[in-house]
């Protein structure tokens, strides 16, 4: 299939004096588009922004780029950015019609259906997202979710007894007793050996009938010894079916640590469970859960002038990882970093470039010396990540020193992981500390990762919000129909009083009786036979 329709906006001329760096950079990205290099428009573009934030020419332009690149997801939220940018509805409308057009090209039929409609209701103008709307509907097929009604020692229900394909339906579960839901399983009506993939508690429609099932199996109990020495553990859950994954955490006493965990059948120990760090998964049997400590090692932090820095562990264990933070005084840098054993300052632990060694045998010293600052480097936030926000204590830091990150998820996303690269560069990555990292020689853009959360509460929150949202549209829908029956009643009258100022065209009926006009086109493809591609529009300058 070839591209599909793509609105470029390319500007022209520079409007202010204070405008001239953005529009200078704007002009280096069209030109550079104009010839097929993508990925250096891609860079003028993101440089406009830098001088100017909110600049939506920039913005939109560089969803472009990234689209040209097949860069979908990050042309998708790009192009998500220009609708908080401008007030205005047209471009509103082109920013929603190529997110449309985003997921078109990843054969995402219902999605980029329902994303046309709103950029219709943008703007009733835009026949090409109306043309590109029947072109997702001929692909949209609606098959049946049965859900099996006899599904041992529980049952399960399903969001929707249709869907058409590429609609995400939610499933729940009820367990009987001592049994818990392993896993729910989707197949193929007509062909169980066909199954569907489920994110957690929700599958995607495929173009087929659907089964739907669960299996339950009993839950098996996870007791904690009680005779462990010099600390205490605990486990996240109590009982558990098989597979479920296990966290355990220790409450070692003072100046000790977890050495190891020890997971095995309860009333026979000689049959073990494998734990990964502190996780293990649940085995099709009862379990205790023991632990063994050790006497905790020191990690000290000698004084020093003209900055001060910190250890990620104050005690630990042999081998163990030690993150340094490094925070130098205003006009410092890092000079050296260096750790000593305390019984023999002949012996050191050597310090990697991220600020990092592994502990020594031994107490230890960290410590560190600061010279005057060379050279300070950019640290910005990507301002597109889906889910959430990236928040950065500083816009710039000299190399070595320590950036702390945070972050601010939004209502149904949670925190997965940072994305840290260079500016220029994205090929080049920083690699991340937990919750913080180490300034390299170059700028750096930092990202994150935020999932939606998964599990009922949030499914039956999602199907709280889907029921509300059909609610709306119907609720929208006979508003529109109602404005249309007005309107149709002030055009009959002004054509009887004035018959040449009769109504606009019938792009405004493109809004308000959508579904009318659809049918419409719809009968128009017919008559052509069939589309096989979606129609494609010339790009033009702003």
């Amino acid at each position: 299939m070839n591209k599909k329709l793509l609105v470029v906006i390319l500007l022209l001329a520079t409007v202010t004096l204070s405008a001239q760096t953005v529009e200078k950079q704007i002009r280096k990205g069209n030109r550079q588009y104009r010839k097929g290099n993508y990925s250096e428009a891609e860079v003028q573009y993101r440089k406009a922004l830098d001088a100017k934030p909110m600049s939506a020419e920039a913005q939109f332009n560089l969803g472009d780029a990234l689209y040209r690149q097949e860069n979908y997801k990050d042309a998708m939220d790009a192009f998500q950015k220009v609708l908080e940018m401008t007030p205005d509805t047209k471009l509103k409308s082109q920013a929603v019609f190529n997110m449309g057009n985003c997921l078109l090209e990843q054969e995402k039929y219902y999605d980029a259906f329902n994303t046309y409609k709103i950029a219709i209701k943008f703007n009733p103008e835009n026949k090409d997202a109306l043309y590109n709307l029947e072109y997702c509907r001929a692909h949209l097929v609606k098959s049946h979710v049965w859900v099996n009604p006899q599904i041992p020692h529980g049952m399960v229900e399903a969001s929707e007894s249709m869907a058409f394909n590429g609609q995400m339906v939610t499933l729940t579960s009820k367990a009987e007793g001592e049994y818990a839901l392993s896993q729910y399983v989707v197949v193929k009506a007509d062909d169980q050996q066909v199954t569907v993939p489920v994110s957690g508690s929700r599958f995607e429609m495929p173009k087929f009938d659907v089964i739907v099932t669960g299996e339950f199996k009993p839950l098996r109990t996870i007791t904690i010894d009680q005779k462990i020495a010099h600390g205490k553990i605990s486990a996240d859950r109590k009982k558990a079916v098989e597979g479920q994954q296990v966290t355990l955490h220790a409450q070692p006493d003072p100046k000790y640590m977890v050495d190891a965990y020890f997971v095995t059948k309860t009333g026979n120990p000689q049959d073990t469970v494998p734990v990964n760090d502190t996780v293990f998964q649940m085995p099709d049997f009862d379990v205790t859960v023991s632990a063994r400590f050790r006497t905790a090692l020191r990690v000290q932090v000698d004084s020093t002038e003209h900055g001060q820095i910190q250890v990620t562990d104050s005690l630990a264990l042999p081998g163990q990882n030690i993150g340094v933070i490094v925070k130098p005084d205003a006009g410092y840098q890092l000079n050296e970093l260096y750790v000593v054993s305390d019984k023999d300052p002949s012996t050191t632990a050597p310090v990697s470039d991220l600020n990092v060694f592994q502990m020594l045998d031994d107490d230890v010293t960290v410590k560190a010396s600061f010279v005057e600052a060379q050279e300070y480097y950019k640290v910005l936030p990507d301002t597109l990540v889906e889910g959430g926000h990236v928040l950065l204590d500083v816009e710039k830091a000299t190399r070595g020193e320590t950036v702390t990150l945070r972050n601010a998820p939004e209502p149904g996303y949670q925190f997965k992981e940072y994305k840290i690269c260079q500016l220029t560069d994205t090929a080049v990555q920083v690699q991340p500390l937990g919750n913080f990292f180490t300034m390299p020689g170059f700028d750096v853009m930092v990202s994150a990762v935020f999932e939606k959360q998964e599990g009922e509460n949030q499914d039956q929150q999602q199907n709280q919000q889907d029921q509300q949202q059909e609610q709306q549209d119907q609720q929208d829908q006979q508003q529109d129909q109602d404005q249309q029956n007005q309107q149709d009643q002030q055009q009959q009258q002004q054509q009887q009083q004035n018959p040449q100022d009769m109504s606009k065209d019938d792009a405004q009926r493109m809004l308000d009786a959508l579904e009318n006009q659809e049918k419409k086109t719809m009968e128009k493809v017919n008559e052509q036979k069939i589309r096989t591609q979606p129609k494609r529009k010339t790009d033009k300058d702003w």
